[in-house]
């Protein structure tokens, strides 16, 4: 038996994954008799192309062999005793792994077979009452097949809390298989934060389970660099660390022999790492190492901030090519695999602009801007990775300075940038960030989205799909520490898993959904603290005129969660009270707090939602200009409502304005004293929202003579990265007025810098509070 092919906190134990046979450590002895449970068996992620149930199942024993052809490969060999490390650290039965030419009865036979029509990484798998037959053209193949066994048996043990199963019965099927794409990829930003090793070989085991193949490693940012370069000593001792704002030391490294390690145990499971070496942006941590290769020499320090620094290397400085050479070289050494990626996104260019040397190269070389220096550093890292034969994958800003069709093009600004790609031949890994970057949260890239985004792109023209190498997700690591990568990842990679595989575009979601249910009960026994399939917990909030109260009903977003509340700001406990599915009523402003529990454990911060009762609560409103049809914030009412909306616009609670400025009237029905009116706009530049360039306040009396009481502005710069809920205060006067008028002026248009600059920008307002 090959010692350490297992990994015992992670999915690659099968005495987690194959609970079938051990569930618990009780010496009594079950046999699974439920045919109901085998049904379970299939309810298989990815779903495969091709299943077809038969009459019957299949006995699996202490008494079951697996068995492989006597001239069978290394990896075959690797594969079948993988199976067979798992089934003894389950039941301790260990079960033999068997090489001959002939191939008794109770066996789970594992064949290389070239005459399949399968393609290089499908594979066939029967299941017969007298054994189990797993065939395939290549030994990725072979484990895609042993990958959806373990599914099967794991799948159709569901709910076994006690006992030890000795017997496990697994339905006869055939099924056919192969992906789609054979790029299938999941990357994990360890630069923001450092991932350890065990933690990647959990995500190792995690993938490859769920049948994707590449592991991304963003292993430099400008908040740390995180592998060890002999020749360059300083970039672990002085790059890898970071002083975090509240004094805390963060940082981290891995050793050549550590990458060793995770690629030797990735081998084993089909999966490739692929190295992310950031160039020239996003380097301040390099710079922080040696200031020399900067273009102003620093001095730098490792960023605690998150964001696009003006620091990148200075690329008419010939250092920095050596660094470069250098350091990738190094790198290639330690990833076998054909692809390293060179990062390229995000590389401002006023450092460039005000550099001699930057200035000369240009001149020397006839470039005509700086986007053209970047096109000419990225040629040179190109040929840098071929002469060790590696191939170079950047990110889609590459393009704007010329790209060579050699480098494969990672597209995660949408649509737009998958057809330039193509268009310039090179091919692509499609990245979209608004469905497949799992640091959005899931209220906004939902499962659903996720499983539905098309990988190619449907107005791709025919041509272009071959250039398709497969699809990517992405976890960067800003606001995410280690504890709280599961939650984002999972699970939403579940369902990218299947579309990357079958193209789940098209495909009805409650179904994927209906299977899903069946893998959260093995996500937890692996230890696995995953999130919310879309918004954690809905909010749906109402006012009744008739009792004069704020009625709320709320509903989580995964099963078997329960809701405990509170109504005064403070974060509930398991003592809180229980959300029961009736209406939750009160009549006073509150701030309600809510936190779904799983057992006796909070399985998510506090969702929020604030009320506030005001003089103009659900008082008739007029707008001069229509909301836009997709952002209602609740109709008529929205702006009177009572209910405030946070950084998150998706809730449902935020007013939008395409282009258009807002001007609301508000009758308050009588003459009354106000002394203030305060309203709130949101800010999310990332999603083409931003605040007004000035608010007006407005009054009048029963004759609707408006006077101009105050006006109000900001100082929030419109690129900031982060969301921002801004409050205007308005002051009024000493005369009572009926009528209230709010006036905000939209920018109209994104701003110069922005990547939608020229496009329509999105005005959002909330509650205007009349005091």
């Amino acid at each position: 038996m090959v010692k350490g092919l297992l990994h015992k906190k992670g999915l690659g134990a099968w005495a987690i994954m194959i609970l079938c046979w051990a569930m618990g450590c009780s010496s009594s002895t079950q046999v699974l008799q439920d045919d109901a449970w085998v049904g379970n068996a299939l309810k298989l992620i990815p779903q495969p192309r091709q299943m077809q149930q038969g009459k019957g199942t299949f006995l699996l024993n202490a008494q079951t062999c697996i068995h492989i052809e006597k001239e069978s490969s290394a990896e075959v060999l690797n594969t079948a005793q993988f199976l067979a490390q798992a089934l003894q650290e389950a039941t301790s039965l260990g079960l033999e792994v068997k090489q001959q030419e002939a191939t008794p009865a109770n066996t789970i036979l594992l064949k290389i077979n070239p005459l399949l029509a399968v393609g290089s990484e499908g594979y066939v798998l029967s299941v017969q009452p007298t054994g189990v037959v797993a065939e395939a053209i290549s030994p990725q193949g072979l484990f895609w097949a042993v990958q959806t066994l373990r599914q099967m048996v794991l799948l159709q043990s569901a709910d076994f809390q006690n006992g030890q199963l000795t017997n496990i019965k697994l339905p006869v099927v055939e099924i056919q298989d192969a992906p789609s794409f054979g790029w299938r990829g999941l990357m994990l930003d360890v630069s923001r934060h450092f991932l350890s090793k065990e933690i990647l070989k959990r995500y190792i085991d995690h993938i490859s389970f769920y049948k994707l193949n590449t592991l991304h490693l963003h292993l430099s940012d400008d908040q740390g660099w995180r592998l060890e370069i002999p020749a360059y000593p300083n970039l672990t001792t002085v790059g890898a660390w970071r002083k975090e704002p509240d004094g805390s030391r963060h940082g981290g490294y891995y050793t050549a022999s550590d990458i060793q390690e995770l690629v030797a145990y990735a081998q084993v499971r089909q999966v490739t790492l692929i190295p992310e070496i950031d160039v020239p942006g996003h380097t301040q941590a390099i710079l922080a190492a040696y200031p020399e290769l900067s273009c102003t020499g620093g001095p730098f320090a490792v960023s605690n901030k998150a964001g696009v620094h003006p620091d990148i290397l200075c690329a008419g400085n010939e250092k920095t090519y050596t660094f470069l050479s250098d350091v990738f070289a190094e790198v290639a050494a330690l990833f076998p695999g054909q692809y390293l990626h060179i990062g390229g996104d995000e590389a401002p260019k006023q450092r460039w602009k005000t550099c001699a040397k930057c200035q000369q190269l240009m001149k020397r070389q006839g470039l005509a801007n700086e986007e053209e220096l970047q096109g000419y550093f990225t040629q040179r890292i190109v040929n840098l990775l071929q002469q060790n034969r590696k191939k170079a994958v950047a990110w889609d800003e590459v393009m704007q300075g010329g790209v060579d069709t050699g480098a494969v093009i990672q597209a995660w600004h949408g649509v737009d940038a998958v057809k330039e790609a193509v268009e310039k031949g090179a091919k692509v890994v499609v990245s979209p960030r608004s469905s497949f970057y799992f640091d959005l949260n899931s209220g906004i890239t939902t499962t659903e989205k996720v499983y539905a985004t098309p990988v190619v792109p449907t107005s791709l023209p025919e041509a272009g799909t071959k250039l398709v190498l497969g699809a990517e997700a992405a976890l960067w690591t800003e606001e995410t520490p280690e504890n709280k990568v599961d939650a984002m990842v999972f699970p939403r990679l579940l369902a990218f898993a299947e579309n990357v595989w079958t193209e789940s575009h098209g495909r009805p979601y409650p179904e994927f959904q209906s299977r899903l249910q069946t893998h959260y009960g093995y996500l937890e026994k692996w230890g696995v603290r995953y999130g919310f399939e879309e918004m954690p917990v809905k909010v749906k909030p109402s006012y009744v005129v008739d009792s004069n109260q704020f009625e709320v009903m709320l509903q989580p977003s995964l099963p078997n969660v329960q809701l405990h509340y509170t109504l005064d700001g403070t974060v509930p406990t398991l003592h809180a009270p229980v959300y029961t599915g009736k209406p939750i009523q009160f009549s006073s402003s509150a701030t309600l707090k809510v936190v779904p529990f799983k057992g006796q454990q909070p399985w998510h911060a506090p969702v929020e939602a604030v009320f506030v009762r005001h003089q103009a609560l659900h008082k008739k409103s007029e707008l001069e200009n229509p909301y836009h049809a997709s952002y209602s914030g609740g109709g008529a009412l929205a702006l009177t409502d009572g209910i405030l909306g946070d950084e998150d616009y998706r809730k449902g609670f935020w007013q939008g304005f395409e282009k258009e400025d807002l001007e609301v009237v508000i009758d308050l029905g009588q003459e009354e004293m106000v002394k203030e009116v305060a309203t709130r706009f949101l800010q999310d530049a990332n999603s083409w929202i931003f605040l007004p360039t000035l608010v007006e306040l407005w009054v009048a009396g029963e004759s609707k003579e408006f006077k101009r009481m105050s006006v109000a502005t900001h100082q929030v710069p419109m690129l900031q990265e982060k969301a921002v809920v801004k409050a205007f205060s308005l002051k009024g006067g000493n005369d009572k007025v009926r009528y209230i008028k709010v006036k905000a002026k939209n920018v109209g248009v994104c701003p110069p810098g922005h990547p939608g600059a020229g496009g329509a920008a999105f005005l959002m307002a909330d509650e205007i509070i009349v005091k």
